[in-house]
């Protein structure tokens, strides 16, 4: 009786015991497992979020970009626009002011309401009566009337840009004589800034300010010169594409750019219309 009780408490004993071996690895399986899929599922969720943020940022510095480029172009005089520098560059020559001119002076002191040009065979003249104007942005470096083409506009001596050597509210001075291309249609002369640009170069969105207005040779811009970055990781095989503007059609300057970051890319296509105003 008393070797049956002590086989009966070794038993209960037992039965009280841990985990075997076998229960114990395939626990540390089983939580080896979910610790795996939790960790990927968080790296996961980490890239997610990272990608996202880097994303966001492409598009909000993009969309900057953008928006100053729009908004810089779309006070150009429309047949300043030109594209320079085996096409990696957009330059322009910003509007200052603008307004009506009166024409030549009569001896009554009337005006004819047109200026010296090749058409008309009127003498040069050095001074021009204007409408009353301010000047609105910037300042004021050049005249232009009744340009047509960028080859107007720029260059030494070109038939529809003249230098502006002073100004009041109702006359300009020019720094010499000068007999026009063209008149305008609608009697309009504009006061332009230096010329400015907006460049592609080493990966790099670029504002350049203050450009020669007599350059004619590509490259027109110089690289070299003082520059605003805009952006950097900036890729485009043909970031500015133009749509020369008529009489009777504005100019469309299209823009195609791509902002990346690693592997992430935001690509941006998008059309600037500079309304014509000959």
């Amino acid at each position: 009786m008393l070797r049956l009780a002590v086989f009966k408490n070794c038993a209960f004993k037992n039965s009280l015991g841990g985990f075997t071996l076998i229960e114990m690895i395939a626990v540390i399986v089983i939580l080896s497992i979910l610790a795996a899929m939790g960790g990927a599922l968080v790296v996961e969720s980490t890239k997610s979020y990272q990608s996202s943020q880097t994303r966001t940022r492409l598009v909000n510095t993009g969309r900057q970009a953008i928006e100053r480029m729009s908004r810089q172009l779309r006070i150009a005089l429309p047949y300043s626009v030109r594209l320079t520098n085996s096409n990696q560059c957009i330059e322009f020559m910003p509007i200052a002011s603008g307004g009506s001119y009166l024409g030549l002076k009569n001896s009554d002191d009337t005006y004819s309401g047109y200026v010296p040009d090749l058409i008309n065979g009127g003498a040069a003249l050095a001074s021009l009566d204007v409408s009353p104007h301010s000047i609105e942005f910037g300042t004021a470096q050049f005249v232009s009337i009744g340009a047509m083409a960028a080859n107007e506009v720029y260059g030494v001596n070109p038939g529809s840009r003249a230098v502006l050597a002073s100004r009041s509210s109702t006359q300009l001075t020019l720094s010499a004589a000068k007999v026009w291309q063209r008149n305008s249609l609608n009697k309009r002369f504009y006061l332009l800034n230096n010329p400015q640009a907006f460049c592609v170069v080493n990966n790099e969105l670029r504002f350049y300010d203050n450009q020669d207005a007599t350059a004619v040779a590509d490259p027109e811009v110089t690289l070299s010169s003082t520059y605003s970055l805009l952006a950097d990781n900036v890729t485009a095989a043909t970031p500015f594409a133009l749509t020369a503007g008529s009489e009777n059609r504005n100019t469309i300057v299209q823009i195609n750019i791509a902002f990346a970051h690693k592997v992430e890319s935001v690509t941006f296509n998008h059309s600037v219309m500079i309304r014509n105003v000959p």
